[in-house]
């Protein structure tokens, strides 16, 4: 039986030093029936045209869609890019990270299993600028999670919302679930826990405990870099109370704490050191 289509989208940004391990990633996976979604969006280094020669010079077999064009923002890319795949599934990858051979297939199988899910996440690997190993597992190691609650479907979303330490490229969907629980929303700037918050609300969102890509620390990691400390925090904010009002009942009190926690974050520790 012919395996499923599977779309890897990636929103590719100044990252000229990293793109090419991140496409190389895409190529070598022996994942067999796949597709190449890729959005420059506005880069102001050579993203753009690393990503050109390597397409010339590679001639990938498989579909590609490459499209270069102003500056949108993430969130409008991420949009623009699901819109644009045409596979059953949809691989999230960042332009400075890469996929790990067989976590695409891993993932597949576990939703081609679990009908009742419309979503799957994993662990990855953890790298520096030039490929050398951190840490084996980005969510215990590079942040603290709890596996044993990512396992357990009631846990989950509790994990979700007081523990978010899932990095980026390890998300596969059915394409189907954007129609479901809605595309990603322009109107925040850190989109991803916002829309596992609304997978796990609604218990479509499922965990597998094996790396998938490798997530790479570097100097430019947007959300790490200690700038933008304040505004990581402030977007936290705005997240938390848009989901407080429409999240089952027993989740309110931690999304509350968190409402507590990124309020004073962002704005009382702030104005207590100034």
């Amino acid at each position: 039986m012919a395996l499923p289509q599977v779309s890897i989208r990636i929103p590719a940004y100044n990252h000229e030093r990293y793109i090419t391990a991140c496409l190389d990633s895409v190529l070598n996976d022996s994942y067999p029936n796949k597709e190449l979604i890729i959005i420059d969006d506005g880069s102001t280094d050579g993203t753009a045209e690393v990503i050109r020669q390597w397409l010339e010079h590679n001639k990938p077999s498989f579909p590609v869609m490459f499209k270069a064009r102003e500056n949108r923002g993430l969130t409008k890319t991420i949009n623009e890019l699901v819109r644009a795949c045409s596979g059953k599934y949809l691989v999230s990858l960042a332009s400075d990270d890469f996929l790990l051979d067989g976590g695409i297939h891993t993932r597949v199988e576990y939703l081609e299993q679990h009908h009742n899910k419309w979503a799957v996440f994993a662990d990855c690997i953890v790298v520096d600028e030039d490929n050398k190993l951190i840490y084996k597992s980005g969510l215990t190691e590079l942040y603290s999670a709890s596996l044993s609650k990512f396992l357990q479907e009631d846990d989950l979303l509790h994990e979700i919302i007081n523990n978010w330490s899932v990095p980026g490229p390890v998300l596969m969907v059915r394409k189907d679930l954007y129609e479901h629980i809605g595309y990603y929303n322009e109107k925040f700037a850190i989109e991803d826990w916002d829309i596992y918050i609304r997978m796990a609300s609604k218990k479509l969102l499922g965990f597998i405990n094996y790396p998938v890509s490798a997530y790479r620390l570097h100097q430019h990691n947007t959300c790490r870099r200690k700038e933008n400390f304040n505004w990581n925090h402030k977007q936290r904010l705005k997240i938390a109370l848009c989901h407080l009002p429409g999240i089952p009942f027993k989740y309110k009190a931690s999304m509350l704490r968190q409402i507590f926690i990124s309020f004073y974050l962002s704005y009382i520790k702030r104005s207590l050191i100034e």
